[in-house]
C-alpha cells in the first residue's frame, strides 16, 4: 500500500459508491463520522443504519455483525451474520465492503471466533470470484479493552491470533486496516471507542484504500 492522503472533503472519494459496513460499535463510529457529511437515518441501535446522498449517488449502510452482541434491545430479524450479508451482495467496482469483529467475542473460545471468520472468508472468496473488482477492507481490533471483561479472545495479549485468522491465505485479495497500532501508539487515553482524532486518522487511511490517487 502506498501513500495515505488527508481528506478534507469526502464527497469526491465517495461519489457513486455503495458502502457496506458490518461490525461492532467501533465500526459504527465510522458510520457516524460519514453521517456528518452524508445525511443519515438511524433506525435501530444494532442496525440497520442508512445514510444517503442522492446528489452524489452515495449510500452508506451499517449493521451489527450478528450474535454474540452486547447491546440494548434489538429485533432478532435485524441481526444478520456478516457472511450472509456478503452472500447477498452483487459487488462490483462501485461497491466497498468493510467489516470488523472483536470485543463481543472476547468471552467465547477462540475456535468459536475462528469458525465465524472462516465462514466470512468463504463468502469473501465467492464475492471476489463473481465480482473481482469489489473493494474489501478488514478493520482489525483496537486497544483499550478492560482486562476484567475482555480477557479471553482478542485481548491485548491475544490480538495476533485474531488478526492472523483474517490474514491467512487470502490477504492479497483485500486491504487490512490495522488500527491496533494507531490506538496503541497514540497520545490520547486508551478507550475501546477511540476518540475523534483517531477516527479521523482511520478514515483517512480507509479513504486512501478506496481512492488511492
Amino acid at each position: 500500500f502506498g501513500q495515505t492522503h488527508n481528506f478534507v472533503t469526502l464527497h469526491t472519494c465517495l461519489k457513486d459508491k455503495h458502502i457496506y459496513m458490518m461490525g461492532d460499535s467501533t465500526m459504527r463510529q465510522w458510520f457516524d463520522f460519514f453521517g456528518k457529511v452524508v445525511p443519515s437515518e438511524n433506525l435501530f441501535i444494532s442496525g440497520p443504519l442508512l445514510a444517503v446522498d442522492v446528489k452524489n449517488n452515495i449510500d452508506l449502510h451499517w449493521r451489527a455483525h450478528g450474535i454474540p452482541l452486547r447491546s440494548r434491545k434489538s429485533f432478532v430479524a435485524n441481526l444478520h451474520y456478516i457472511s450472509n450479508e456478503i452472500d447477498d451482495l452483487a459487488g462490483g467496482p462501485h461497491t466497498v465492503i468493510m467489516f470488523h469483529m472483536g470485543p463481543h467475542f472476547t468471552t467465547y473460545p477462540l475456535n468459536f471466533y475462528t469458525h465465524r471468520v472462516l465462514r466470512i472468508r468463504k463468502a469473501v472468496l465467492a464475492l471476489l470470484q463473481r465480482a473481482p473488482d469489489t473493494t474489501v477492507i478488514i478493520k482489525t481490533v483496537n486497544t483499550g479493552y478492560k482486562v476484567s471483561l475482555y480477557s479471553i479472545v482478542c485481548s491485548n495479549t491475544r490480538r495476533p491470533h485474531c488478526d492472523g485468522t483474517f490474514r491467512v491465505d487470502v490477504a492479497f485479495l483485500f486491504y487490512i486496516l490495522d488500527v491496533w497500532q494507531m490506538t496503541a501508539c497514540h497520545y490520547s487515553k486508551e478507550n475501546i471507542h477511540p476518540g475523534p482524532v483517531i477516527i479521523k486518522n482511520e478514515i483517512d487511511i480507509l479513504l486512501s484504500f478506496i481512492c488511492p490517487e
